[in-house]
């Protein structure tokens, strides 16, 4: 039988936090590169050909699955922590059963986030590839 240590929510805390700062930063990251499209879509001076639309819709698309993805992962991480959080309180109030109801809850919460941010690492890799393929037919 699984033996319930109660040190193992409090030990969880703090890499919880660490994905959620890391979780933070890729929001700023995508943010900030789409703030980069609209500024780069609203020159006047940029000449719009129609390699150039299908380049920044597919980019478009790609940030708006990152954003998606990167908000659910957001929300799941702070789910953990949170159930994490009540795991340990309950830990105090000597009602171990609950509390690992809630531990084991927050685990699948952090699972999901990982897994989410997994997929998020995969879409973001595939958008550079195009971005390199890009740049090699430039200096073609």
């Amino acid at each position: 039988m699984f033996n319930f240590e109660p040190s193992m929510p409090v030990m969880l805390l703090p890499a919880i936090t660490f994905l959620m700062i890391s979780f933070g930063t890729r929001f700023t990251v995508i943010s900030n590169l789409i703030r980069k499209i609209h500024d780069e879509s609203s020159e006047k001076t940029v000449t719009k050909t129609k390699d150039y639309r299908n380049r920044i819709n597919s980019e478009i698309s790609a940030l708006n699955t990152r954003l998606l993805l990167t908000q659910v992962l957001q929300v799941t991480a702070g789910l953990s922590f949170l159930l994490n959080v009540i795991s340990v309180l309950l830990i105090l109030l000597n009602n171990e059963n609950l509390s690992l109801t809630f531990f084991i809850s927050g685990l699948i919460a952090l699972v999901i986030s990982i897994i989410l941010f997994i997929v998020e690492i995969t879409i973001s890799s595939k958008s550079l590839r195009v971005h390199i393929t890009d740049v090699e037919n430039d200096d073609n």
